[in-house]
């Protein structure tokens, strides 16, 4: 028993692979996208429309880039190690934009859920921006009338 113990806190094959910017903006956008616990097809439509434009990536890339933020965000238990990639390597108004985009996914389904917009607060805080970034993300983001559903 007690081998068994060490092995496994000595077993270095376990350790994740580095994440990538796309992938930790992908695992967020997923967290906001599941924060209501339901999976709607508009809000992954929107997922995908983002990632596209932001990498300008062909659709199959983009879903692989999805299915991998899938499975990071069911193997980890918080998102500070996806907010920390970010933080290292992005700016100020990168994060920002990330932010408007998390509203647009939470937005995409017709209806905002007080549980996204948590998580949406929650990351803005992981991501170190100020508060009126949060509310001028909201408002950027919002569908204008003629959008709503």
């Amino acid at each position: 028993m007690l081998d068994q113990i060490l092995a496994f806190f000595t077993n270095k094959t376990d350790i994740p692979l580095a994440l990538t910017e796309d992938e930790s903006a992908a695992v967020l956008m997923i967290e906001v996208m599941l924060a209501d616990h339901e999976v709607d097809h508009r809000e992954r439509d929107c997922i995908s429309q983002i990632l596209a434009q932001r990498t300008g990536e062909s659709a199959a890339a983009v879903e692989a880039c999805i299915d991998i933020a899938l499975e990071r965000r069911h193997a980890s238990s918080d998102l500070f190690q996806f907010t920390t990639v970010l933080n290292d390597q992005w700016n100020e108004q990168q994060r920002y934009q990330l932010v408007v985009d998390l509203w647009r996914v939470a937005y995409a389904d017709g209806r905002l859920d007080k549980h996204e917009d948590h998580r949406i607060r929650r990351v803005a805080d992981l991501l170190h921006l100020h508060h009126s970034h949060f509310i001028r993300a909201k408002a950027a983001a919002r569908p204008s009338d003629g959008e709503r559903q």
